[in-house]
């Protein structure tokens, strides 16, 4: 799907972005990190009047938003690391693993691999997360705020660029509205993360 694209006629929307923040609100509203994200496919066009929604604080903007993107975000994910007990249940893998059901849902062949999407999440890609996104060769990633402790798209390490795999490195975009994704991220860690063990806990702003 889409393979053939080139990343430089892959456009920025920044209506995939909220859909993101969509996703990381919920997750924040159930106790997890505040990391969401939608996976789109290359070749789908912004929105039409992706330049009349905003956020979800207002509930007909968000109603519209759902509806008016319902056809172009293939997936959806956001953490889920306390509620699955599984490390690996970051935002981007449970949407790729969203991505499979859903194939398999509809009786279709599953991508082979993410090669005709691109990817909006609201923080930078941990390393964990940008190699598996590397290895799967997606098109493009766009993100909200870098990842000072875990970034695996450029802060800690380019992973997304490197050319010791046999996977092409991808594009990454980061800096679209950051400053919202790290007032999620400071709201989190303001309060206790009761469902993480105790050693684990964190208090402290970012």
């Amino acid at each position: 799907m889409g393979d053939g694209i080139n990343d430089d006629k892959v456009v920025y929307c920044d209506a995939f972005m909220l859909a993101a923040f969509a996703e990381a609100r919920a997750a924040l509203a159930e106790g997890e990190v505040p990391v969401g994200c939608v996976l789109v496919p290359a070749e789908a066009s912004c929105p039409a009047n992706a330049g009349l929604l905003d956020d979800d604080n207002n509930n007909n903007n968000s109603n519209n938003h759902e509806v008016s993107l319902g056809n172009f975000i293939a997936a959806r994910g956001r953490n889920a690391t306390n509620k699955e007990h599984h490390a690996l249940a970051h935002a981007e893998f449970v949407a790729v693993e969203a991505l499979l059901r859903d194939a398999a849902e509809k009786g279709r062949k599953p991508p082979a691999s993410l090669a005709g999407y691109v990817l909006y999440v609201v923080v930078e890609p941990c390393i964990m997360c940008a190699a598996m996104l590397l290895y799967n060769r997606i098109k493009k990633v766009y993100f909200g705020c870098c990842n000072p402790r875990f970034g695996g798209n450029g802060t800690v390490l380019a992973v997304h660029a490197a050319k010791s795999t046999s996977a092409p490195a991808y594009e990454s975009c980061g800096g679209h509205r950051a400053e919202e994704a790290i007032a999620l991220l400071q709201e989190f860690y303001s309060r206790e993360n009761s469902a993480a063990p105790d050693h684990k806990r964190r208090r402290k702003d970012i």
